[in-house]
């Protein structure tokens, strides 16, 4: 069980933003929940964590603090969980200290000052912190709107630890697929851009799409990689999940989660 603290979401992506700089993710019912308290000498061994306490205590004074997190989500698996612990705590600093920020674009900022994004990741900030699914434009911190995720549950296979580091340059060769595939978003059309980002993804990292392929063959209407990996994921209709997970689970641990609403953590976007 999760402790009580301030919640954030993890998620799955329709479109990867290291392609185009366009991004696309949706929040599922994978909680984070951050606990802060003040402290002397507390030091931060993660990075990202080090950055957000620092920013505050620069720009507004806020004491260092100890950070207290509970994850459902593996690290470093593509499901977003940097995203939701630095939105998480910085929701929660921002709430007890009576701050006003933009909490998905100062995650985006300070994720690529600690060095574990390539983008600042806007789209997986956004829909880890509003619910629903994000469509942003991470070059200019541009969140271009939030609308409600499509139909279905996510079956994930949930692998950490990726194989190797994306490069910017690979993802960038297919600079205009990853366009079409935001266009496809954009337009309504997730599940072909969940197929195309995904095969793409796969061909660019390694991973297997025959996997994806088979996921598809057995009912899902759409099956992609969760950011640059390593995990799997396919969308199926309520009550087609079973064939799905079978397959699945000859390949490690396998969740099937909901897809959240805009607003699903109390929060909305208004553009």
């Amino acid at each position: 069980m999760l402790a009580l603290g301030m919640l954030a979401l993890g998620g799955i992506s329709a479109v990867n933003a290291l392609g185009s700089w366009y991004g696309s993710s949706i929040a599922v019912n994978l909680k984070v929940s951050v606990k802060i308290s003040e402290c002397d000498g507390c030091e931060h061994g993660d990075p990202l964590i080090k950055e957000v306490i620092n920013y505050f205590r620069k720009n507004y004074g806020i004491p260092n603090q100890r950070v207290e997190i509970s994850s459902e989500i593996p690290p470093k698996s593509g499901l977003k969980s940097s995203s939701a612990v630095s939105t998480a705590l910085i929701g929660e600093i921002a709430e007890r200290y009576g701050l006003e920020v933009n909490v998905p674009a100062l995650s985006a900022i300070l994720s690529i000052k600690a060095g574990v994004s390539l983008t600042g990741a806007l789209d997986d900030a956004t829909a880890s912190y509003y619910g629903g699914q994000s469509f942003t434009y991470n070059k200019e911190l541009k969140i271009l709107k939030v609308s409600n995720p499509p139909e279905g549950k996510a079956v994930i296979l949930m692998r950490g630890f990726r194989p190797k580091q994306p490069r910017l340059s690979e993802f960038r060769k297919y600079e205009a697929e990853f366009r079409r595939a935001f266009e496809l978003a954009y337009s309504g059309k997730v599940y072909e851009a969940i197929r195309l980002n995904g095969r793409l993804v796969a061909r660019i990292m390694g991973y297997e799409e025959e996997i994806l392929e088979r996921a598809e063959r057995l009912g899902a209407m759409a099956s992609g990689v969760s950011g640059n990996g390593p995990s799997l994921f396919a969308i199926t209709k309520e009550g087609d999940e079973g064939p799905i997970v079978e397959e699945f689970s000859k390949h490690g641990e396998v969740r099937i989660v909901e897809l959240v609403s805009h607003g699903g953590l109390g929060r909305t976007f208004k553009g």
